[in-house]
């Protein structure tokens, strides 16, 4: 899908790409076979609220959204393991979408989940139609039905307004999450969007000193997940070579962790099972447990909704 219908009031995307808008669900479903027939592992669904896919096109079936229904029809395509989306927006994020994490076992246990701001007062600011309450009970609910959840998000620092208090609601929040990745960002004005005209009143010190906070906290909560899978074993797939090191290769685990090891060019595009022996707060390493067969031709593939 393209487009936007929110009115965020930091973002210039409804003006730039137009309102909401989807794909016909049998012509993404045949992309997709497509894809997996030359070789396609791994499939992400992109929209600006991917969750919102097909609201006005395609009726409710048996309680369940247009979106989750695309999703049972990507998951019976044969070669295809691996289903990603993004990015999803708490309105409309119901339970028709959480129970497909229990259902559906290509359904990677990952999800972007853009939070932006701790503060109720900041969130109203924004134009984001939910409350940080509403945020974290969707999390929750996540976390019941795949406890394993890797859980990043959005945030943004520094938005006009924001008090030293809004901030610390803010930092609260994403430490009590505990996000294992997420994009930071320090505000910035972007010309024709309703928050223009409030200026930039904080400061780029203040900004810096809020984004260096969360960074600290985002560093040590992946840390200590990534700690946690040493000596453990699980499946990754594998993209290509790493920028670094000889027969050193780059691939991901389902959690969307960043794997190295030392492999071969033809486990490119397979999943191989790894044993993790050491990792940073970025990336794991570790060793082949299997290598597999013959290497597919592609291995992961966005297919806008």
């Amino acid at each position: 899908m393209q487009g936007c219908n929110m009115k965020c009031s930091y973002c210039i995307v409804p003006k730039t790409r137009g309102v909401e808008r989807g794909r016909p669900m049998d012509e993404i479903i045949d992309e997709i076979e497509k894809l997996a027939a030359n070789g396609t592992r791994e499939v992400t669904l992109l929209g600006q609220i991917v969750n919102q896919y097909g609201i006005r096109e395609f009726p409710f079936v048996d309680k369940k959204s247009p979106f989750v229904q695309l999703l049972e029809r990507v998951h019976e395509i044969e070669g295809i393991d691996r289903i990603r989306f993004t990015s999803p927006h708490p309105v409309g994020f119901k339970q028709d979408l959480i129970d497909c994490y229990a259902r559906l076992p290509k359904l990677v246990e990952y999800i972007h989940f853009p939070m932006q701001s701790g503060s109720n007062r900041i969130l109203k600011a924004m134009r984001r139609p939910y409350t940080i309450e509403k945020f974290k009970s969707i999390i929750a609910e996540l976390r019941k039905v795949r406890p394993d959840m890797y859980i990043s998000t959005d945030i943004i620092v520094g938005f006009p307004g924001e008090t030293d208090e809004d901030f610390e609601l803010t930092r609260q929040a994403f430490e009590e999450v505990g996000f294992d990745m997420a994009y930071l960002f320090k505000y910035s004005v972007r010309p024709g969007t309703t928050a223009e005209p409030l200026g930039d009143p904080i400061t780029k010190e203040q900004k810096e000193q809020r984004n260096q906070i969360l960074l600290e906290i985002l560093r040590k909560s992946s840390l200590a997940r990534n700690e946690a899978l040493i000596g453990k074993n699980e499946d990754v797939l594998f993209e290509g070579p790493a920028k670094k090191g000889d027969n050193m290769f780059v691939g991901r685990t389902a959690g969307n962790r960043v794997v190295i090891v030392k492999a071969s060019p033809r486990l490119i595009g397979q999943i191989v099972p790894v044993h993790f022996t050491r990792v940073t707060a970025s990336t794991l390493f570790g060793e082949l447990v299997l290598e597999g067969v013959e290497a597919g031709v592609n291995v992961t593939t966005s297919v806008a909704v």
